[in-house]
C-alpha cells in the first residue's frame, strides 16, 4: 500500500486499499473542516501535493487550473496509488490521542490521567469510556417513545417515530467564530460539520466590548437573536449535508467563553465586566434548548461544560480533554489557547492553574490592516532568505490577506532583516541603511505611519506590529505567572501544547523569536487546533468524560493575575522582542 507522508505535521502513515486521503489523515490524527463531510461539495478541504504530475485532479469549481498544475487537490477525493507527500493547507485539527489508532474512536484513549482506578470491582474509568454510551437514549413502551437523558427523569418525545435515530450537536461559540458539529448517537460517527463568523463581531471584536454591548435589555436581546440565528444556520446547514431531520437531535453540547455562552443563553453578561467578575450561567449542567433558542427537538437538552471563572470559560475546560498530560500527576504540560481571550492552564506535576489574559483579536486576522481568516489567498508563511522575503499563501493564490501564522511570521521575518527593532519600531522609507533593494523598495507610509508593503493593496503597518506587541505581550505575562504560580521553571515544562484556529501553519521558532514563549520551548510545542470542538465531541459521545471533568476542574486553581503586583511590570517588559543573543543561547 502507498505510505502518505503529511506535512507541516511531519508524520507518514500508510494508505487502506480504496482509502481517500481525508481518511488516512483522519487516522493519523489530522482532521481537517470538511462541512460536505468528505462528499467534494464544499472545497474546503485543500492539500497541495509534491510532484502532481503522478497524481490525479480533484476537479472543483474552487481550483484553478494554475492551482492544479501546482498540485492543489481535495484531500476527500484523492486516492493516491503510488507513495507521496501532501501539505495540509486548510484547517486542521491535530488529535494526538488518535494517530495510528485505526478505526477507534478518539475517546478510546482518553489520556493516561484519565483512567480511574479499580474500587470494589466497579468498572475503571478508561473500561466506561470505552464504551462510548451517549447522554442520551431512546425507548420505546406501549407505543409511546421516552427520551432518556443523563440524571434527569424520562420526557415523553410526542413527535418521535421508529424511523428517526437520536443526533447530537457539538457547538462551539467562539469570540470570533462558530463551528457546528453533527454527530449521530447511535454510531457515535460525526456526520457534518459547519462553521461561520460569529454574527456579533459587528459589536466588538473582544468579550469586553460584547458585554458592554449586552448589559442592557436591548442590547442583550439583539446579541442572543444574532449569535442564535447564526447557529441555527449552521444547524441547518449541518442537517441538510447530512440529511438529518431538525427534530433529531437531542443532545448539545456548547463550549465558548464565560460571555459568549451567557449572551447565547441570554442571561445579562454585565456582572462579566466588573469586579468580583460574577458568573451567572450554570455548569456542568444542562439546560432545556429553548433556553439558547436552538431550532433542535423541543425536548433536547443542552450541557454546558465546567466554566471556572469569567475568564476562563467551557471551551477551555472541554479543550483540556484534548491536551494529552494535563491531569496527569506526573506530567508538566503548559497549555494555551491563543485568540482574543488568551486562556492558558498548567500542570506542574498534578498541581493545576488556569488563568487568563485580555490578548486582543490580532492573531485572528482582526484589527490588522490586512487581516484575514485562514483562507485562499491569506498570507500564511514569510521565509528569509538572504535578506529578502518569500511570501507563501493559502492554495498558492495570489496575496489578498494576511491570516494569524502569516502575522506571527510576517513580525518574525521584519524583525530578523531588521526592518522592525526591539521596541517594535518600524523604518521609514526615509531609513533603508543596509536593507537588501527589494526590501527597501517595500517601505512606505500609509497615513504618515511606517508600513511595509507586500503585495497589491495588501500591507503590514506600524499599527499592527503594535497589535501583535500587545497581544503576545498579555499572553507572555501570564505565562510567567502561571510558572511563578506553580513554583517551577520554563525548563521543567515538557509539553507545550497551542489550541485555537490560527495555529495551522505556525512555527514555534517564531513563537519563542517573537518572545510570545519564553526562551527553550519553541521546541517543546505541539499544536493541538480547535480543541474545543474535539471536546464538545468526546462530551457528546461519552457521559463518562462529563463526570470525569466536572471532578478535575473542581480541584484545578484558578489565579487572577490582574491582582498579581507584577503583572504590569511584566507586561511592559513582555512589549519588547527578544534578541538573536536570547534565543540562540535558549536552543543551545
Amino acid at each position: 500500500m502507498p505510505k502518505l507522508t503529511i506535512y507541516p505535521v511531519a508524520i507518514t502513515v500508510e494508505m487502506r486499499r480504496g482509502e481517500t486521503v481525508r481518511d488516512a489523515l483522519y487516522r493519523a490524527g489530522v482532521e481537517l473542516d470538511t462541512p460536505c463531510n468528505g462528499q467534494g461539495i464544499c472545497g474546503k478541504c485543500l492539500i497541495r501535493v509534491e510532484n502532481p504530475g503522478s497524481v490525479p485532479s480533484t476537479p472543483h469549481p474552487d481550483i484553478t487550473p494554475e492551482q492544479e498544475a501546482d498540485g492543489i487537490r481535495l484531500a476527500c477525493q484523492l486516492k493516491p496509488r503510488k507513495d507521496i507527500a501532501i501539505h495540509v493547507l486548510s484547517e486542521y485539527v491535530r488529535d494526538e490521542s488518535r494517530i495510528l489508532e485505526g478505526d477507534r474512536f478518539p475517546d478510546d484513549r482518553v489520556d493516561e490521567q484519565a483512567r480511574g482506578e479499580k474500587a470494589g470491582g466497579a468498572k475503571t474509568d478508561e473500561q466506561e469510556r470505552k464504551q462510548r454510551v451517549p447522554a442520551v437514549g431512546v425507548t420505546e413502551k406501549d407505543g409511546a417513545f421516552w427520551l432518556n437523558y443523563d440524571r434527569e427523569p424520562p420526557q415523553l418525545l410526542s413527535h418521535w417515530t421508529a424511523e428517526k435515530a437520536p443526533k447530537g450537536l457539538a457547538i462551539d461559540i467562539g469570540t470570533t467564530t462558530l463551528v457546528v458539529t453533527l454527530l449521530s448517537l447511535d454510531t457515535c460517527r460525526e456526520l457534518a460539520t459547519a462553521s461561520s463568523l460569529n454574527p456579533q463581531i459587528h459589536f466588538g471584536h473582544d468579550v469586553v466590548r460584547r458585554i458592554q454591548a449586552g448589559s442592557t435589555p436591548e442590547g442583550l436581546a439583539e446579541l442572543s437573536r444574532c449569535v442564535r440565528s447564526g447557529l441555527n444556520e449552521l444547524i441547518k446547514e449541518a442537517c441538510g449535508n447530512s440529511k438529518t431531520d431538525l427534530d433529531e437531535i437531542l443532545d448539545v453540547v456548547i463550549g465558548g467563553n464565560t460571555t459568549m455562552l451567557q449572551l447565547a443563553a441570554g442571561i445579562d453578561p454585565e456582572p462579566l465586566g466588573r469586579v468580583p467578575f460574577t458568573v451567572g450561567i450554570q455548569s456542568g449542567v444542562s439546560y432545556p434548548a429553548a433556553q439558547f433558542g436552538l431550532d433542535v427537538n423541543s425536548e433536547a437538552r443542552v450541557y454546558i461544560p465546567p466554566v471556572m471563572h469569567a475568564y476562563v470559560g467551557g471551551d477551555i475546560s472541554a479543550g483540556l480533554l484534548v491536551c494529552q498530560g494535563f491531569f496527569d500527576q506526573s506530567a508538566s504540560v503548559l497549555f494555551v489557547d491563543i485568540g482574543t481571550n488568551g486562556e492558558m492552564g498548567l500542570n506542574a506535576g498534578g498541581k493545576c492553574l488556569m488563568t487568563s489574559t485580555a490578548a486582543g483579536p490580532a492573531f485572528e486576522g482582526m484589527g490588522i490592516l490586512s487581516g484575514s481568516r485562514a483562507q485562499i489567498g491569506a498570507l500564511e508563511r514569510v521565509d528569509t532568505n538572504a535578506g529578502s522575503l518569500r511570501f507563501k499563501t493559502i492554495g498558492n493564490a495570489p496575496i489578498k490577506g494576511i491570516c494569524g501564522s502569516g502575522i506571527i511570521d510576517m513580525t518574525a521575518a521584519l524583525k530578523d532583516i531588521g526592518v522592525i527593532d526591539g521596541s517594535g519600531r518600524m523604518r521609514r522609507p526615509s531609513e533603508t541603511e543596509g536593507l537588501a533593494d527589494d526590501i527597501a523598495s517595500r517601505l512606505v507610509e500609509l497615513n504618515e505611519k511606517a508600513a511595509f508593503h507586500i503585495e497589491g493593496d495588501v500591507y503590514f503597518t506600524q499599527d499592527d506590529v503594535r497589535q501583535v506587541q500587545l497581544a503576545k505581550s498579555a499572553i507572555r505575562a501570564a505565562i510567567e505567572i502561571l510558572i511563578d504560580e506553580a513554583g517551577t521553571g520554563a525548563a521543567a515544562i515538557d509539553r507545550v501544547v497551542i489550541a485555537g484556529g490560527f495555529g495551522y501553519s505556525l512555527r514555534p521558532e517564531n513563537l519563542e523569536g517573537i518572545g510570545l514563549l519564553p526562551p527553550g520551548m519553541g521546541s517543546k510545542v505541539f499544536f493541538a487546533g480547535n480543541t474545543c470542538r474535539i471536546g464538545c465531541v468526546r462530551l457528546l459521545r461519552n457521559v463518562s468524560n462529563r463526570r470525569f471533568l466536572e471532578a478535575r476542574m473542581q480541584r484545578t486553581e484558578h489565579i487572577t493575575i490582574e491582582t498579581r503586583p507584577d503583572f504590569m511590570d511584566l507586561y511592559v517588559s513582555s512589549m519588547e522582542f527578544p534578541k538573536d543573543s536570547e534565543t540562540s543561547a535558549a536552543d543551545g
